[in-house]
């Protein structure tokens, strides 16, 4: 196409407002869809680290958890060595006494 003037170029031989409200509406269309794609981008981002962090912090809790009933076991085991240990000298003192007591012996 040929326009001899800017006004005829915007006239477009009488069908100027419908072509250039279609090219408008495209083009606002598409600013919209680039803007949409873009925040929608960021959001997606976000909830993807937010969700890494999360996870994160659910490891270090399991871990710790782990560790808190390690320990918790360990001195549950420590408790009744102890105690074990506690029974078996005990249990040696009676035997001890029984016995003196048998062969005459005052403690």
């Amino acid at each position: 196409m040929y326009f001899d003037d800017i006004n005829s170029l915007f006239d477009m031989g009488g069908y100027g407002l419908y072509v250039w409200l279609s090219f408008g509406s495209a083009a606002f269309s598409l600013l919209v869809l680039w803007l949409d794609s873009l925040f929608s981008k960021r959001r997606l981002i976000t909830q993807v680290l937010n969700e890494q962090t999360r996870q994160g912090r659910i490891k270090a809790a399991a871990k710790q958890s782990a560790t808190a009933e390690q320990s918790a076991t360990a001195e549950q085991s420590a408790t009744a060595e102890q105690s074990a240990t506690a029974e078996q000298s005990a249990t040696a003192e009676q035997s001890a006494t029984a016995e003196q007591k048998t062969n005459g012996e005052t403690i």
